[in-house]
């Protein structure tokens, strides 16, 4: 099941403000091992993983992203340590006045966080009259995963009159992106095989059929969809009030969002790993969902999986943005 676990920190440096802004942009992003992406032991060094660091990618845009949703977090604290600056300090440096680290989540934002359920994962807060659930799912695949994803279904359901944006690292891929994946290709036979190229996604997004072949699974975000009002802004067109069914896409306008590149460059996935140096077959498992009071309450513009050379070499995962405005 879904694991609830107290919050290590919630810090509020900015005078409270209940209007939300007219213009609204979030970031996703899973950020890699807390900053030590390229195992140097230094944080966030520049120059290591080319062409850059997180705060180097981070920084300038910050003044154009309202709320920052982090995954990966798990080695932040308040203190901070020998070889790594606190909480408060990654904040600044990345642009942001508050914060509120949770288990290997931390939500950054401009604006006053109100904590509104004190538990690490997900993070569920309010800011500027949003709710925003930050979670982080399990990478593994296993037959009861669609259970924990039921789970945060029912507490995204309590703010369905609120609202609320849904973001984080999944670690699923979605039904609506049926048709970009090859399951007999990424699942195989149940086995990695990195001399014909199959079975990359076996341990991640693969079960065991009951004749022992194995197919994609796409129950846990289809669980998580089915049972509440979220819509994928990836597949939606902006600009529009409503969510009438002629503003939804056929494909997602939002490309892949793991890995990038800097998988080549450290090969700090290991054995197994993918086909082609350490990498693996890539996959849209980052999220950032809406309800249907968010889009009444915001007009929904654009989404995106941010994608760069700063990016590549930043994290293991691309960001994905999505920006509304009243």
């Amino acid at each position: 099941m879904l694991r609830l676990t107290l919050v290590a920190a919630t810090v509020v440096l900015a005078q409270a403000g209940s209007a939300a802004p007219e213009r609204l942009s979030v970031l996703s992003y899973n950020i890699m091992d807390s900053g030590f992406a390229d195992q140097s032991g230094i944080y966030d060094p520049v120059g290591d993983r080319v062409p850059g660091n997180l705060t180097n990618f981070l920084q300038p845009q910050s003044q154009f992203i309202d709320v920052l949703g982090l995954v990966e977090t798990s080695a932040w604290s308040e203190e901070g340590s020998q070889n790594h600056p606190s909480i408060k300090e990654i904040a600044q440096g990345f642009g942001f006045e508050n914060y509120h680290l949770g288990s290997n989540l931390c939500l950054m934002a401009h604006e006053p966080i109100e904590v509104l359920e004190e538990s690490g994962n997900p993070i569920i807060a309010q800011v500027g009259g949003v709710v925003y659930i930050l979670a982080a799912m399990s990478a593994n695949s296993y037959p009861t995963k669609k259970d924990d994803f039921l789970v945060l279904a029912e507490k995204v359901a309590e703010y369905q009159h609120t609202p609320t944006l849904v973001m984080g690292d999944l670690n699923a891929i979605s039904p609506l992106d049926r048709a970009r994946y090859n399951s007999s290709l990424l699942c195989g036979n149940g086995t990695y095989n990195p001399d014909d190229q199959t079975g990359e996604y076996v341990a991640n997004f693969c079960l065991e059929g009951e004749d022992g072949s194995y197919d994609l699974d796409f129950t846990p975000m289809e669980t998580l969809m089915n049972n509440t009002d979220l819509v994928d802004l990836c597949f939606y067109s902006g600009g529009f009030w409503d969510i009438d069914t002629d503003m939804t896409q056929e494909s997602s306008m939002c490309a892949f969002s793991n890995p990038t590149l800097l998988i080549h460059m450290t090969g700090s996935y290991g054995s197994p790993g993918g086909s082609h140096g350490h990498s693996h077959a890539q996959a849209k498992i980052d999220y950032v969902l809406a309800n249907v009071a968010m889009l009444e309450h915001m007009r929904f513009r654009h989404s995106t999986v941010v994608r760069g050379f700063q990016a590549d070499g930043a994290s293991d995962h691309y960001p994905l943005e999505a920006t509304f405005l009243r």
